[in-house]
């Protein structure tokens, strides 16, 4: 099993083989640079990450022993404060 470590990991790379424009070429998409582009608020970059996280274990490259639950769990828990806050 992969160490665990607060440095940059794989599991927050994807891959994006066919992009959508015709005119781009494939390229490595990284969570963070997503969460900066879009200005995601606290709440919203946790509830991606989480999302992140499980999508990319379902495609073998995820953090060694996720855990859906506990993903899903914190989308929950940022969500319901997204909830408080609107």
């Amino acid at each position: 099993m992969a160490e665990l470590t607060g440095l940059r990991v794989n599991y927050y790379l994807a891959e994006i083989a066919y992009p959508q424009r015709e005119n781009q070429i494939p390229y490595m998409a990284e969570c963070e640079d997503i969460i900066e582009a879009l200005q995601m608020t606290p709440d919203e970059a946790n509830i991606f990450k989480a999302i992140w996280r499980s999508a990319s274990a379902r495609l073998g490259n995820g953090k060694p022993d996720h855990k859906a639950l506990y993903d899903a769990e914190k989308m929950l828990h940022y969500a319901t404060r997204l909830i408080r806050r609107y």
